[in-house]
């Protein structure tokens, strides 16, 4: 397997955009043995949060700080990841948290308008923004059933307040709407296997899923070392080591 890492091209777009796409990320292969365990796992749903929308439409995540020798964790602690937000960021980073969104057919709810920092920075005790999101899809995600959107450029706004809506904490929409005056609205369908890389400041929601498919995804989330909570609280630092890029079709249960 060659080896899969941003190209200089794509973290300039980053830098720029405050995020970025990088389509085939993981194969076809990897990404079936993603599908085949999330699909029929029922720990997931035994242990997931259902996430309500300001209209009381329910998502459901389920969320883990510490990695292992998981399957899931094959992907969290993949140098490819790994090594790509290194450079993002610009210094040694952890694991802060992966989750798997599943936003169900019909029902899935809507993320509002928010800021990952927006809360990172109190609930994780945050000081600098020096953190990244990864979203690897699990399946498709269209318009249809509700991808992510993005404003395009909007993590140079800086840190907006947030405040609770539904279950959620969304960003304050006074800004939120003079900022879509200013930066382009980007819906981020992707491919199986392709991950969508994020900055915490950029602004993003997604819209209730309307069709008949599922649209699931994994985020594995990264800070730099030098930015953990600065007081103990429920943001533990867990020691983090990285696996080859072979080592998801290499697993074995």
């Amino acid at each position: 397997m060659s080896a899969l890492r941003l190209t200089p091209e794509q973290q300039t777009a980053y830098h720029r955009d405050g995020y970025v796409i990088a389509s085939g990320f993981f194969s076809l292969q990897e990404i079936t043995r993603l599908q085949d365990l999330a699909f029929n796992d029922e720990t997931l749903y035994e242990r997931a949060w259902n996430k309500k929308d300001g209209s009381g439409k329910v998502s459901k995540v389920c969320l883990w700080q510490q990695t292992g020798d998981d399957f899931y964790s094959m992907f969290s602690r993949s140098k490819r990841l790994a090594e790509s937000v290194e450079k993002l960021i610009g210094e040694p980073i952890y694991h802060t948290s992966t989750k798997i969104m599943m936003k169900e057919p019909f029902v899935g709810g809507a993320w509002e308008w928010h800021q990952d920092f927006g809360y990172w920075h109190r609930d994780n005790l945050m000081l600098y923004p020096k953190a990244v999101s990864c979203m690897v899809a699990i399946n498709k995600a269209t318009i249809e059933n509700g991808c992510l959107q993005v404003l395009k450029g909007s993590h140079h706004i800086g840190r907006l307040d947030h405040s609770k809506t539904g279950d959620q904490k969304g960003a304050d929409m006074l800004f939120v709407e003079e900022a879509m005056k200013h930066h382009e609205l980007v819906n981020v369908e992707l491919e199986p296997g392709d991950v969508l890389f994020f900055h915490c400041n950029l602004l993003h929601k997604s819209n209730q899923n309307q069709s008949a498919a599922p649209r699931w995804s994994m985020i594995c989330a990264y800070n730099a070392i030098s930015n953990q909570a600065f007081m103990e609280n429920e943001a533990v630092y867990y020691p983090f080591s990285t696996v080859e890029d072979t080592a998801i079709l290499d697993w074995q249960a």
